[in-house]
């Protein structure tokens, strides 16, 4: 036996099917051998398989369809919660009586049969919610006759199954929209972390040691924070176990960051759209003979749909974009110079030729934005709403904590306003100089990182890829929470990429003082 174990094991080193078999032998037999016993499996002592096997393959960099590994715990965590609901219906039967027993009985007898159908189609998935449900096989006169207690455990089992089953869904659904290509959002993985850990809770006393859908997440999640080198602190350890009753409001905390991904990589993609088309004026403009009047108005047409998607008209990147027309400016005939410097002056888009002086396109009327139509409107309104949601927001979360904002040296910011303006307790500015001497911003950067007191870093530089990554780690290292600004440095543009980037943090900080 020895012998055939270690051949085995053996074979395993190269081959995923052989490993796949041990696993599936390994949960086989300890479940056979509890049965045995007449006793219980004992308690979870690892959150990896004692045999390491395949781990989900990474997320490839055109996005797609969720890997083959996660979308095959998609389908089972749906049906081991199902599973998991018929027995507590059955268990429940037990509060009928009559006809109303009998017809239960039967749609419950039915719901069962069709699940045990369906299990023929499931690699490595052990019914023990259907045959052992608490504790006894099923075929067993007593195996239901258990307190409510006993089922309402095991419906928080199920609830723990469709909560995982939720986040592998909106997993495979953000892949899909493109949203991992640089690897998963953290704030995400830190979610799909917590429900894997609370199946791992709610399965303690289950007549099981382990489960393969929770098992197959933790080894997907320790590809990603590896590939990616991102750092989740939480829940992947035995010793911090995530609450097993609380699936109602972490499905809504899926759900609401979800949503929030979509719509930031939805804003992304139209800011980069109407930036490039920017762009293509401006370099049509720069090239000789192009800087015609037509021309200019091209431009000013594309900065109309810019302004009316909601955009914020000092966008840094916006402002480089248009860098190279104030030269130009001195070098065009007198009507492409008017348009060009009502371009560049601050805050203000002039209205394209044949246009009406209100901003209006003489086809209905201005939509107050400088949009050319009511969708665009619409989206700039939903913009300037989760601007102000979100400064509402980090109003809550910012007070007693003392924020740094490491700013360019001529950046005019006003510490003490923009400080009320977000509710910090105190704001501090430091001045960094990326085109400075390195060593200098060197010891400055290191020199901010090594005060103490509770604190929020706000990057508001753009340090190179060396620096970058040295300030990340670092901070990573201390868990001191930091936000890249790519945009102006406004009280409503920081709490927005507040909130997008770190704001579930600080939050959960938040609850663990207040608890």
């Amino acid at each position: 036996m020895d012998h055939l174990l270690k051949v085995c094991l053996k074979d395993a080193a190269t081959s995923r099917k052989t490993r796949e078999a041990l696993r599936s032998l390994c949960v086989y037999l300890s479940t056979e051998l509890d049965a045995l016993e007449g006793e219980q499996a004992a308690p979870h002592g690892v959150l990896t398989p004692a045999a390491r096997g395949k781990v989900a393959a990474p997320v490839s960099a055109e996005g797609g369809a969720l890997t083959d590994g996660l979308a095959m715990v998609l389908k089972r965590t749906r049906w081991k919660a199902a599973a998991c609901r018929v027995s507590v219906e059955r268990q429940a039967l037990g509060h009928l009586e009559g006809g109303e027993r009998v017809a239960a009985a039967a749609l419950l007898a039915q719901r069962e049969r069709g699940l045990r159908e369906s299990l023929a189609g499931l690699r490595d998935t052990i019914p023990w919610m259907l045959d052992q449900p608490f504790g006894v096989r099923a075929n067993q006169e007593t195996a239901f006759d258990v307190p409510d207690e006993a089922a309402a455990k095991l419906a928080v089992v199920a609830d723990c199954y469709e909560t995982l089953a939720m986040a592998v869904e909106k997993a495979g659904e953000l892949e899909a929209a493109g949203i991992f290509q640089e690897g998963p959002p953290r704030a995400f993985l830190y979610l799909l972390a917590e429900a894997q850990s609370a199946l791992l809770s709610s399965i303690a006393e289950a007549p099981v040691r382990s489960d393969t859908d929770q098992r197959e997440v933790f080894l997907w999640l320790k590809e990603q924070t590896t590939r990616f080198r991102i750092y989740v602190d939480r829940h992947m350890r035995l010793d911090d176990l995530a609450a097993c009753d609380q699936s109602a409001d972490l499905r809504m905390r899926i759900s609401k960051l979800s949503d929030e991904l979509a719509r930031d990589r939805k804003d992304r993609r139209q800011r980069g759209q109407l930036l490039n088309k920017v762009r293509y004026h401006v370099d049509k403009l720069l090239n000789a003979g192009g800087a015609t009047r037509s021309e200019a108005d091209s431009l000013q047409v594309a900065l109309k749909g810019w302004v009316g998607a909601g955009l914020d008209r000092s966008d840094r990147a916006l402002t480089e974009a248009l860098q190279g027309l104030r030269e130009k400016v001195n070098e065009v005939e007198d009507d492409v110079a008017e348009v060009l410097r009502g371009i560049l002056r601050p805050g203000r888009v002039q209205p394209p030729s044949g246009s009406s002086p209100d901003g209006s396109d003489g086809h209905g009327g201005s939509d107050g934005h400088g949009g050319s139509d009511g969708h665009a409107s619409s989206d700039g309104h939903e913009r300037a709403d989760r601007q102000s949601r979100s400064l509402d927001e980090v109003r809550e979360l910012l007070p007693g904590m003392r924020v740094v904002l490491l700013a360019p040296p001529t950046s005019p910011v006003d510490a003490e306003a923009l400080a009320a303006e977000l509710g910090a307790k105190q704001l501090d500015v430091l001045k960094v100089d990326v085109d400075g001497p390195g060593k200098e911003r060197s010891e400055t950067l290191k020199g901010a990182l090594a005060d103490d007191g509770s604190r929020l870093f706000l990057l508001g530089v753009r340090l190179d890829a060396e620096e970058y990554n040295g300030f990340k780690a670092s901070c990573l290292e201390q868990k001191l929470a930091f936000v890249r600004l790519p945009g102006p440095l406004s009280a409503t543009a920081i709490a927005h990429q507040v909130m997008r980037q770190v704001g579930w943090r600080l939050r959960s900080q938040l609850e663990e003082t207040a608890s």
